[in-house]
């Protein structure tokens, strides 16, 4: 396995890891859960990180002319990688609009108790 072949499934690997814990995210505010969903957001953004740096070092290899001759598994790493930074920042949203949703539902409940 050559070098970019390793970055590229160490990017996969970091960001699927990543990718479950958006969707674990999701499934806790939904519940309302959301001191849960809020931890697991920030561990996913930790392995987002691993995989954001990884894919900007061979991005800086590229812009310094060294060809890198990209593969099918790179680009798949890199379609990963973008795609569970869209569903984590659509997660955080859901999850401003569950709580908010929670909070709501709450104080609907308690005027209809008095």
């Amino acid at each position: 396995m050559d070098g970019l072949e390793l970055v590229a499934f160490n990017i996969i690997s970091s960001v699927g890891s990543a990718k479950s814990l958006v969707m674990e995210s999701m499934m806790n505010a939904r519940s309302g859960k959301f001191v849960e969903a809020k931890e697991n957001i920030k561990q996913a953004n930790e392995l987002l990180i691993q995989g954001e740096k990884a894919h900007f070092e061979v991005i800086t290899q590229e812009a310094k002319k060294k060809n890198i001759g990209l593969s099918l598994l790179f680009i798949h790493a890199e379609d990963q990688l973008m795609s569970t930074v869209t569903l984590r920042d659509i997660a955080t949203e859901m999850l401003e609009m569950n709580q908010q949703h929670f909070e709501l539902k709450e104080k609907v409940e308690e005027l209809l108790e008095k």
